[in-house]
């Protein structure tokens, strides 16, 4: 499976948003409330999860491959035409109104 590094690197961010939502979100449990300590726990395991999922995402070895070269295009007989070849009817330009 090819990924690119751009999408780890967002994949990173997204886990680390998450873990410090999670914080903020465990930092805010008011301690007086029966469902609390499970609440919390919870939360850890979550950011726990989510902390080794970032391990494994940086554990990755990455290799630099270069995108294949196009080959150049043989000329045919066949021309296709250009946009600046085909004739079609312009439509007047409107002009745009700002409110």
């Amino acid at each position: 499976m090819k990924v690119t590094v751009a999408h780890l690197y967002k994949k990173l961010e997204e886990l680390d948003r998450d873990v410090v939502e999670l914080k903020k979100l465990t930092d805010r449990l008011a301690s007086d409330r029966e469902y609390s300590p499970i609440l919390k726990e919870t939360f850890v395991s979550e950011m726990n999860k989510l902390e080794d999922q970032k391990s494994e995402i940086l554990k990755l070895n990455v290799s630099h491959t270069l995108p294949l070269a196009k080959k150049p295009a043989v000329a045919s007989e066949k021309t296709i035409p250009t946009p600046t070849q085909v004739s079609e009817p312009k439509k007047p330009e409107k002009p745009v109104r700002k409110y």
